[in-house]
């Protein structure tokens, strides 16, 4: 699946989530993103190879040269933010009818629910 109105929001899932998880918590480690995901850490090399060659992301060496910081670009930022507003009308059609506290209660519920999932393994 991918999200393609046009060459420059075709991009993959996978790569979406990783530009999000980037947007959301700065700038993080293949580790940290392995262990958010609870995939090895392999399983991210692709995914932000192919967003550092479209320059959505920089991959920068750490303190420790093996370790590599994963970085929003501009490009990535710019990126994320036209996604976001394709993407709000969907969402406010979806959460209609749905109230604030609502909302809360069921965020609540999902992050419990995935605590629980981590949790077991």
């Amino acid at each position: 699946m991918t999200f393609s109105n046009s060459k420059e929001r075709d991009i993959s899932v996978t790569q979406w989530a990783l530009i999000r998880y980037l947007k959301d918590n700065g700038p993080a480690t293949f580790s940290d993103v392995a262990d958010y995901w609870q995939v090895e850490k392999p399983a991210i090399t692709p995914i932000a190879q192919k967003l550092a060659a479209r320059e959505m992301i920089s991959i920068l060496s750490g303190a420790d040269k093996r370790q590599k910081i994963m970085c929003l670009s501009e490009k990535g930022e710019a990126l994320h933010k036209t996604i976001m507003e394709a993407t709000d009308p969907f969402l406010e059609e979806l959460m209609e009818g749905i109230s604030q506290e609502e909302r809360d209660v069921a965020a609540t519920v999902l992050e419990k629910l995935i605590m629980n999932l981590k949790r077991r393994g």
